[in-house]
């Protein structure tokens, strides 16, 4: 990951908005990068450290929920799908925002949760596959 991260650095400190941050930025699909870049003030240095820690983040968000619902510790896990929620909505990921927010309303409603749980995992994971290949080889 410290890997993943300090090429995104040596990528950003070539100046930002370089052909090489901004064709790695229009890899990503399912992202409304412009959105979330005028969410970061057009920082794409900020906007991008906080792509590549959702690629910690991001899954291990997903195993806490999964923990608390099995656990059945529903109140921390509708509140780890609320946060999650939100940092995927500052993000500009359209589709894993929808999947949370979901997921929360279906632990809210004391619906069955597994089905939008495994939407959640698959998403997460598949945005986790993308940013590590748009900024750098799978670290």
């Amino acid at each position: 990951m410290n890997e993943l991260k300090q090429d995104v650095a040596a990528r950003t400190q070539e100046g930002a908005g370089t052909t090489s941050t901004s064709s790695a930025l229009a890899e990503l699909r399912q992202i409304r990068v412009d959105e979330a870049l005028a969410r970061f003030g057009g920082d794409q240095e900020r906007y991008i450290h906080w792509l590549v820690e959702f690629t910690d983040h991001g899954p291990n968000a997903a195993r806490q929920i999964r923990q608390s619902i099995t656990s059945g510790t529903i109140d921390a896990a509708t509140k780890l799908t609320h946060a999650l929620k939100g940092r995927t909505g500052m993000l500009g990921m359209g589709e894993l925002h929808a999947i949370c927010q979901t997921l929360e309303l279906a632990l809210r409603s004391g619906d069955p949760p597994l089905l939008w749980l495994e939407e959640l995992e698959t998403a997460v994971e598949e945005m986790r596959a993308q940013i590590t290949t748009a900024f750098g080889p799978g670290r």
